[in-house]
């Protein structure tokens, strides 16, 4: 035990100690998501004092892991916690009310769509993998107008009447197809509202929005999983931490990953494209490299999995190639925490919508960077395409729009 407690702070402490440029404060999704690697260090500890694992893979994710930050803090030289905050303010202040409520009701009108169409076709819980490749274009939307809502919400020219309001329309809907951390993005919106107006949280305040946190995943354990028991809410919320790293059972424990590396045929090139290529109906893979090896594990065919993490990832396409292994994790560690730096960069243009697609992705997309790299390329696809439809009504609306934001907000935006 004592040496899965030391494997957990040791991780906590790389995490911290890499990632600190980079983050704004306890809200980040950037430290929020990357949370899964301790307890994962953790787990995987676990299973090679039980003899469940070889030690040598928890060697390949110390390594992975150690070289993945590594390339993320070479990517922090490009931009300061400072200017990622002032690229957030300026952006935020860009926005006028009229484009605030045209994003808002955009947003809340696709999710009223999709809440729709999953109630219609029962797109709840463990079917929401089948329900997104179903409806994955609209779904690809929504994810990006979403993000671009959660920014417009910080705006000084909403109340905070308004804002809750907006919540509700944004939040309630989206059950019907979410999964178990549906009020996450509301941990994240406080956690950027705190970072633009330069506050520090206290304790009392964090501790309250986690305990918000765990009841979002409790309510959807009851409506969406099935959780009819305290006990199993429990359970559902201990899982959820606990097995943060559950796809090296898949993997290692179950040998999951050497029995996919008979069946399962798709190149890295292929697989790491697949967002993009599968938007054009050519599809890298039927199903991804987590919910095949739930499928070899469970001897059956299923669409839903344990993330793959970067370390089953990069074994199972190059399995024993250390050389590529580390020059793979330099690669993605630094292209995915400098996403945040050209983001930054893009807040700068003169289009706001430019600019606000570019703040999102500085927010949220290197946060998935570690535990499933294509979720990263998801939602920056997502925002490219909720950018894309602004900045044309932008181009075809100019003088309207620009009217619209005559009146600018003041440097610093208000509670």
């Amino acid at each position: 035990m004592f040496l899965v407690v030391a494997a957990f702070i040791i991780a906590s402490a790389v995490c911290y100690l890499f990632l600190r440029r980079a983050v704004s404060n306890f809200g980040d999704p950037l430290i929020f998501v990357d949370m899964a690697i301790p307890f994962s260090a953790a787990l995987l500890t676990f299973l090679c004092i039980s003899n469940l694992v070889s030690w040598d893979k928890l060697g390949l994710f110390t390594l992975v892991t150690v070289v993945f930050f590594v390339g993320g803090r070479i990517a922090t030289a490009f931009f300061s916690r400072e200017e990622f905050r002032q690229a957030l303010e300026r952006t935020v202040s860009r926005l006028s009310r009229p484009e605030i409520y045209c994003i808002l009701i955009v947003s809340t009108g696709i999710t009223l769509v999709l809440s729709h169409f999953a109630i219609e076709t029962g797109g709840q819980g463990d079917n929401r993998q089948e329900f997104n490749r179903a409806f994955r274009p609209i779904v690809t939307l929504n994810g990006g107008f979403s993000l671009f809502s959660l920014l417009a919400l910080l705006s000084p020219k909403l109340s905070k009447k308004e804002v809750f309001i907006w919540f509700i329309l944004q939040t309630v809907p989206s059950i019907a197809f979410s999964g178990k951390s549906i009020l996450l993005p509301v941990f994240f919106w406080f956690g950027l509202k705190f970072f633009v107006n330069k506050k520090r949280a206290s304790l009392a305040t964090i501790a309250i929005l986690i305990l918000g946190l765990f009841l979002g995943v409790g309510m959807m354990g009851l409506i969406a999983y099935g959780a009819s028991e305290s006990a199993d809410i429990f359970l559902l919320i201990a899982g959820r931490l606990w097995l943060a790293g559950d796809v090296y059972i898949y993997a290692y424990q179950r040998n999951g990953l050497e029995m996919a590396q008979g069946d399962y045929h798709v190149s890295f090139l292929a697989y790491m494209l697949h967002p993009i290529t599968a938007l054009v109906g050519i599809r890298g893979y039927d199903r991804p490299l987590g919910a095949m090896l739930a499928s070899e594990t469970l001897h059956t065919p299923v669409l839903t999995g344990p993330n793959p993490h970067l370390p089953v990832l990069l074994d199972f396409f190059f399995p024993g190639q250390f050389l590529a292994i580390v020059l793979i994790s330099l690669i993605i560690g630094f292209m995915v925490i400098g996403i945040r730096a050209f983001g930054i960069y893009l807040a700068k243009s003169r289009s706001r919508y430019l600019a606000l697609g570019g703040v999102a992705a500085a927010v949220y997309c290197p946060a998935f960077g570690f535990n499933d790299t294509s979720l990263s390329l998801i939602t920056l696809i997502g925002i490219l395409a909720a950018t894309s439809c602004c900045v044309v009504l932008e181009m075809l609306f100019p003088r309207r729009l620009q009217r619209a934001s005559a009146v600018r907000a003041s440097p610093m935006l208000g509670d």
